[in-house]
């Protein structure tokens, strides 16, 4: 009797196993699609920082003070990257002995080109406070030239109409008879078109505006040591330029100097980059 009770026991815990092992199979295979579905639906985001420079800010903007022969100068140096002309207006604050100023220099630069300019400080040492503000606006357009149109009517015509009618009867009657007709016809304007104005010429080429003439255009109106009054109030000048006797030259790292035509001209400067004129008189 107590093994019959003890093989019923037996039986029925692995029963009871069977049964459990059944519920986990189970549980399996109704968690494992869902686990699938949620693995193949995770999405991997790339985060892409963005780069720094002409193609995000639009420009790129540096200044520096050098200082050439007890003066010293803000150059100014601006890369623009707009598809059109822009005008670039950067503002930096220098200092000289404690005592500080702002200075705004205004650059004209055409698409994806670079531009600089160099800006007269003084005699003194000054030193840069600050990075420069840059500000940007589009170029003012050229005024269009007015037109004066002057209208002059026609002559009004004059008509003379003459009518002769003869009668036949027992005498022979004649009679003239004489009538003018005067019509005052609508007169038919005629317009004349007067355009006055003279077209706007850019005489410096793309030179700073200076009050000395001097130029970007071809003048032949050459620059040379006898007459550069006024180069290293415009200009960066080289250390030597005093020394120079050649005619005045821009070299490529925006320095000008009295070598042109001489041999190693710029040499020491990167090359030559332009000859510098006067307007012609």
């Amino acid at each position: 009797m107590r093994t019959i009770c003890s093989g019923m026991r037996v039986f029925a815990l692995t029963a009871a196993a069977f049964a459990t092992l059944i519920l986990v199979v189970g549980s399996l295979v109704a968690i494992t699609p869902r686990s699938a579905l949620s693995a193949s639906a995770v999405s991997s985001t790339v985060s892409v920082g963005a780069s720094s420079g002409v193609g995000v800010n639009k420009q790129a903007v540096s200044t520096s003070v050098v200082r050439i022969d007890g003066k010293s100068y803000l150059k100014v140096r601006v890369t623009s990257g707009y598809g059109v002309t822009r005008r670039f207006a950067v503002t930096q604050r220098v200092c000289e002995k404690g005592t500080c100023r702002t200075v705004t220099t205004t650059l004209l630069v055409k698409a994806a080109r670079t531009a600089w300019q160099g800006r007269y400080l003084g005699t003194g040492t000054y030193k840069k406070d600050g990075a420069p503000s840059t500000s940007v606006t589009a170029p003012t357009p050229k005024p269009t030239p007015a037109a004066i149109v002057t209208l002059t009517p026609r002559a009004t015509p004059t008509v003379t109409l003459t009518v002769t009618r003869t009668v036949m009867a027992t005498a022979t009657v004649t009679a003239t008879a004489t009538v003018t007709v005067m019509p005052t016809p609508t007169p038919t304007p005629t317009p004349t078109v007067t355009v006055t104005g003279s077209p706007v010429t850019d005489t410096l080429c793309g030179a700073r505006a200076n009050p000395y003439g001097f130029t970007y255009c071809v003048t032949e109106n050459r620059v040379y040591p006898s007459d550069k009054t006024g180069v290293c109030e415009v200009f960066a000048c080289i250390d030597n330029f005093d020394n120079g006797t050649g005619y005045l030259v821009e070299c490529r790292d925006g320095m000008v100097s009295m070598s042109g035509g001489l041999s190693g001209v710029c040499s020491y400067h990167a090359g030559w980059l332009r000859d510098i004129y006067r307007n012609a008189v």
